[in-house]
């Protein structure tokens, strides 16, 4: 008798239990959504009002090599309804001096971390500018194209792309993104659409004409505040409030009925 009670009880115990742990792992799951985030963002559908060649194209300034910081403001990112996992970076050629074409850089590498620093205050100084949880999100060499399509005055598709070989997270709630480009051997691409304006999303600092191994930068000598449009592509994760309130308050149902059965378990040993 004491053995088959035993059992019917712990029978549905280890029933609720299991229903409890699937309860709270989807309260914990997130949906993912494909995304897209521009930025400057008012430059999505419209062609941005400069044009440069660093830090990939750097043959065409007689560069060697280039260490490039370029900051996006988090507000750029606040259509999103959770953090962003970044699995793809895409450039877009300029319109008026952009061309197809097909190059490989020898190595480049670029990191990305969420920064204090904001757009228009990078300091000159990289160090200053990398965030805590700064990820190596590819290295190597970089096989890089574009087709240029798209329409003849702008703006062209965001075809010159950069498949991340490890995804990087960012969460707009926590700061600002950088995107930290070593270049150590130049190369050959095109020029890319770009903006400068005082005020907007984006800015950079680089080492220019001083080589990828310098600890400080130098500000742009000829325009203010400029920064590629870049297109960041990857999942958001959220979860739907309509599902978090009733997994929420299933769980906690869960918990009470367990902690009964329990309880006349043990008034009945």
């Amino acid at each position: 008798m004491k053995i088959t009670g035993l059992k019917s009880h712990t029978a549905p115990t280890a029933l609720l239990t299991l229903m409890l742990a699937l309860l709270v792992s989807v309260s914990f799951s997130a949906t993912s959504k494909a995304t897209t985030i521009v930025s400057p963002g008012f430059d999505t559908s419209v062609e941005g009002n400069s044009n440069n060649v660093y830090p990939f194209g750097l043959a065409t300034a007689g560069v060697d090599s280039q260490r490039y910081q370029q900051v996006y403001n988090a507000s750029d990112f606040g259509s999103l309804t959770g953090p962003l996992l970044i699995t793809q970076i895409a450039f877009r050629p300029d319109a008026v001096f952009g061309t197809a074409f097909s190059s490989t850089l020898p190595n480049i590498r670029i990191d990305l971390s969420t920064t204090t620093a904001a757009a228009d205050g990078l300091s000159l100084t990289f160090a200053n500018n990398v965030g805590l949880n700064d990820t190596v999100v590819f290295s190597g060499a970089l096989a890089l194209s574009s087709a240029f399509t798209g329409p003849a005055f702008g703006p062209k598709d965001f075809d010159i792309v950069i498949n991340l070989t490890s995804p990087f997270l960012y969460d707009s709630t926590q700061g600002n993104l950088l995107m930290d480009v070593r270049n150590f051997g130049g190369g050959s691409t095109t020029f890319f659409d770009a903006q400068a304006t005082l005020g907007d999303a984006v800015s950079r600092v680089s080492s220019q004409f001083l080589g990828v191994d310098v600890p400080t930068g130098e500000p742009d000598r000829f325009v203010v505040s400029l920064g590629l449009v870049t297109r960041f592509s990857g999942e958001t994760q959220s979860v739907p409030d309509s599902i978090s309130w009733w997994v929420g308050d299933a769980a906690l149902f869960g918990v009470m009925l367990i902690s009964l059965i329990q309880r006349r378990r043990q008034l009945f040993r």
